[in-house]
């Protein structure tokens, strides 16, 4: 791992063992909590792993925060400045080359930035109740589906609002990269389906 790949595990080791020992959970409990198994809870917290996105929002999930305090772990100040984005850190990597960037975050908003290779595809879980995203396409074309409804192609220029308290994925079905911003809303303490 990189410097700050590293320091990104430490931070999210100390915040993850944080939380459960603030909770009292042994790691048994915490691992069935989080939806992780034992292995990797322990894993995260001595900062060895390197936990995929899905993993991260599991855990966050499974303490009822978002992604943004996960990461953050303790308060933010007034203003949070990332001066270059290129070094925000990558929580999804595609498997044709596409990478997503959490930008800056205050729970409970998040912006991230978006590169879909030709033929990536980022399918995300149902945030909880009453989540939002707003996306910006910057270039090429990204096509959104959400539920059980209608895909929508986003192409560059155009923006989208929909319901993130569903499942919903984004699909780069061109031969060229597609970019977009994200804004993620998801307020806090209310887990999809009401379960804590």
């Amino acid at each position: 791992m990189e410097a700050a790949e590293k320091a990104q595990a430490q931070a999210v080791a100390d915040e993850v063992r944080r939380r459960r020992q603030q909770r009292g959970w042994t790691l048994d409990v915490a691992a069935a909590r989080l939806g992780v198994s034992r292995r990797l809870l322990a894993q995260l917290e001595a900062g060895q792993a390197n936990p995929s996105l899905s993993t991260l929002l599991s855990v966050a999930a499974g303490f009822d925060i978002s992604l943004v305090e996960l990461l953050a772990g303790g308060d933010k100040p007034s203003i949070t400045l990332q001066a270059d984005n290129a070094s925000a850190p990558v929580l999804w990597n595609g498997p044709n080359g596409g990478e997503g960037r959490l930008l800056v975050g205050s729970d409970p908003l998040e912006l991230w930035q978006w590169t879909l290779a030709a033929g990536d595809d980022r399918t995300s879980d149902a945030h909880r109740s009453g989540s939002r995203e707003v996306i910006l396409v910057t270039a090429g074309a990204v096509t959104v589906s959400v539920g059980s409804a209608e895909p929508v192609v986003v192409r560059r220029g155009q923006s989208a609002l929909f319901r993130a308290d569903e499942p919903h994925s984004y699909r780069n079905d061109g031969r060229a990269p597609a970019s977009f911003v994200l804004a993620v809303h998801e307020p806090s303490g209310h887990l999809v389906g009401g379960v804590a």
